[in-house]
């Protein structure tokens, strides 16, 4: 991948072989991820490789609406842009982050960040979800919003997690108060070696926040951590 920027007066081409694309979750809060610390985590693991952060359709700066597909169409259209990437899915994201990297050539690692199973997506969570999602995103009406969410807890994800190749990495809150720990577990177990898991003990539903956590993330995509399982208290 290359783009074209100037630099002061000069004109330059930037050729990237290799990167970070980092995915967010649900949105819970209007803006951007420019706007909500995602260029900072951006910064800090671009020591390791180039990073790229974006918003999925329909949220932040980005065009078109919030669907499963359309947020899996926008990942792999990134990730196939470079000839290695690793992807870091937080909640919701890592949930489309396993689902896009089950059809990828070129994953090299994946980060799986309190990711949700689909079954979790009760009717009265989608209808709490979508109170604040039709705030901040483009959803849709409530019948709209209901079948996306209706094609994500159909979606099989436990098939598609078996199914990544690369190195995998599951990191969970033991107290994630929104996506219960047991989904981190579960996940891990369907994962085909190589894998690894970090424990985050005490740990809520918004380890992006964690120092320790995303340190802990980036010695881990820089090869550092050998064990397979690791409890990170908090």
């Amino acid at each position: 991948m290359f783009f074209d920027t100037i630099f002061g007066r000069n004109f330059g081409r930037v050729h990237l072989g290799s990167a970070v694309v980092v995915c967010h979750g649900l949105p819970y809060e209007p803006g951007s991820v420019v706007d909500k610390g995602y260029s900072e985590l951006a910064d800090f693991l671009s020591r390791i490789a180039p990073t790229v952060v974006f918003d999925f359709s329909g949220c932040g700066n980005s065009r078109g609406k919030f669907g499963l597909e359309y947020w899996v169409e926008d990942l792999r259209r990134i990730a196939e842009k470079f000839d290695r990437v690793s992807i870091i899915g937080y909640s919701m994201g890592g949930l489309v982050a396993i689902r896009t990297s089950a059809e990828l050539g070129n994953l090299d690692r994946l980060v799986s960040i309190s990711a949700p199973l689909p079954e979790i997506f009760s009717e009265d969570r989608v209808e709490m979800m979508f109170e604040n999602a039709s705030r901040i995103m483009r959803t849709g009406s409530f019948e709209e919003f209901r079948r996306e969410m209706e094609a994500i807890r159909e979606l099989d994800l436990r098939r598609y997690a078996r199914k990544v190749k690369g190195q995998k990495l599951v990191v969970h809150g033991t107290k994630d108060e929104v996506v219960p720990f047991e989904c981190g577990e579960a996940i891990y177990r369907e994962f085909q070696e190589p894998k690894y898991l970090i424990r985050v003990i005490n740990g809520d539903h918004f380890l992006r926040r964690s120092p320790k956590v995303m340190s802990a993330v980036a010695e881990w995509l820089e090869g550092k951590i050998k064990e397979r399982e690791i409890n990170l208290s908090l």
